[in-house]
């Protein structure tokens, strides 16, 4: 009986150390970079899980610059974090080593979607982004610029490069230049859509690059440059965030991220509709929450998004920051910003569900982001013309999805 009791001893002894061993760590890695305040409202949620639950999940912040190589290299090198921050074409580029999220949360309460090959869902959308224009109020005014108000007519580009022209009386004392683009070349396709062309006439085979209406907006970008309308500095470097903050610049063109970061400006600033050709258009985007393959925690990991995406904690972030948010039905307080967000939900709603389309069919394009700005910049430096260039861009564009 005494050897019985023994051997039971020992079954049980080697049972309490394997369920051990198959345990998750109580600490887990997120990769994140933020744009504004969205890191630390982040922390925020992260702290009051492990309140909740015991696991602490360390937030490691990485400059936008190298997150997509650090990620590369984390997840080659056999040390993938357990969840991270993505875009679109983070999803894309690294589809095969996120996990499923089947079944971890319901995803018919959110849109902007990414899936597998499968067709599972891979990520929780955290928010929806979308290219815009933010204006200096006080140079615009001071300079005389007009610029479309709630309830006019939005302007074209031509009435554009007109009013903005006028801030280049103010060069030498407090204008630097009339405006800044992000240096992310992306910020050009809103252009060719607002030139009335897609990019795909048959997604991967047949694009309209070359055709006369992205040529035109290509054109007119290089000539922006050309003329110092739009300072290049941000292809040597520099942020064009950090630009527009200095308060010598009229008008940054960019997304709805900066109304966070910008809240802190000591000069009057808000966002005005994007100029049109033949028709409004903006490109829409997003990051979300991924869990991945080969962390330390993949269940783990799986749990804080299944918390996460539950409602009162989802608005939480997209509210805190503020964003938009993917969360279908919610009721987000944007506050003071009220009205800068308004006029991003309406480049949203003037959009084209045809070119909402096209845009997703183009963001699947696996490296597609370093191959378009290489083409703007070439385009920018002169050294090929607008045709050219996205001549090149297409061949690269359908060559990557061979």
């Amino acid at each position: 009986m005494k050897r019985i009791l023994s051997l039971l001893l020992v079954v049980l002894l080697i049972s309490g150390f394997s369920a051990c061993a198959k345990q998750e760590p109580k600490e887990l890695q997120m990769l994140w970079w933020s744009d504004g305040t969205e890191g630390q409202v982040m922390q925020t949620l992260l702290t009051e899980y492990e309140s909740k639950t015991g696991v602490k999940i360390e937030l490691i912040v990485i400059p936008y610059a190298d997150y997509e190589a650090r990620l590369a290299t984390m997840i080659s090198g056999g040390e993938a974090p357990a969840l991270a921050r993505v875009t679109e074409g983070h999803l894309n580029n690294f589809k095969s080593k996120i996990l499923s999220l089947k079944g971890v949360y319901d995803s018919a309460g959110f849109t902007n979607l990414f899936y597998n090959d499968a067709n599972e869902v891979i990520s929780l959308p955290m928010d929806i982004t979308a290219n815009g224009l933010f204006i200096n109020v006080d140079l615009m005014t001071k300079y005389g610029v007009n610029y479309p108000k709630p309830g006019e007519a939005v302007w074209t580009w031509d009435q554009f490069e007109t009013e903005v022209n006028k801030l280049r009386a103010g060069v030498g004392t407090d204008v630097n230049f009339p405006g800044v683009f992000d240096p992310q070349a992306h910020r050009f396709f809103p252009m060719v859509y607002q030139h009335g062309t897609k990019i795909w006439s048959a997604p991967y085979t047949t694009s309209n690059l070359t055709g006369a209406a992205a040529v035109k907006a290509l054109t007119r970008l290089v000539g922006f440059y050309e003329s110092d309308l739009i300072d290049d500095a941000v292809y040597a470097g520099s942020a064009a965030a950090a630009l527009f903050r200095t308060g010598a610049y009229g008008f940054h063109m960019s997304g709805n991220w900066n109304v966070s970061s910008y809240q802190d400006l000591t000069f009057n600033w808000t966002v005005v509709p994007m100029p049109k050709e033949a028709n409004r258009a903006t490109i829409l985007g997003g990051k979300s929450i991924a869990a991945f393959m080969d962390s330390n925690a993949p269940t783990e990991a799986k749990k804080f998004i299944t918390w996460l995406a539950k409602g009162e904690n989802h608005d939480k972030f997209t509210g805190g920051v503020p964003y938009l948010t993917p969360r279908l039905g919610a009721q987000v307080n944007y506050g003071a910003f009220a009205d800068e967000y308004a006029v991003f939900l309406d480049e949203i709603a003037a959009t084209d569900a045809s070119f909402v389309q096209d845009w997703l069919t183009q963001v699947m394009v696996p490296g597609m982001y370093p191959m378009i700005n290489e083409a703007i910049r070439k385009a920018v430096a002169k050294e090929a013309t607008p045709l050219d260039a996205l001549k090149e861009l297409e061949t690269k564009l359908k060559e990557a999805k061979k």
